[in-house]
């Protein structure tokens, strides 16, 4: 188990994603007519691609700016609330992408 925690993040995040894909695609091959399932598999076929990508972008996750990290949530949370904000947020998201400037490579 110690092993465990002395691998990167980054290492640890990959086998968990690789496990839920495996997981998601077994259960999708398994799909059955029992609802108590339907949920469950579901989810991990949803969830699992996802994680997937958070591995993959996982060096550009972390050249994100902390407080961007503290605002997307709030963002979120009112676009939730207020769908039509989605038309301002993916703009200005897409904008600021190109006009943030690049951090030199050392």
């Amino acid at each position: 188990m110690n092993f465990w925690f002395r691998l990167p993040i980054w290492t640890r995040l990959g086998i968990i994603a690789t496990i839920l894909l495996i997981v998601a695609v077994i259960s999708f091959a398994l799909w059955t007519n029992d609802p108590a399932h339907h949920r469950p598999m579901a989810s991990i076929i949803r969830f699992a691609p996802i994680l997937f990508l958070f591995w993959l972008a996982w060096s550009d996750l972390r050249r994100v700016p902390f407080w961007v990290w503290l605002l997307m949530p709030v963002i979120l949370i009112i676009c939730a609330l207020r769908p039509m904000f989605w038309f301002f947020v993916i703009p200005a998201a897409v904008f600021a992408l190109f006009v943030m400037p690049k951090k030199k490579k050392k």
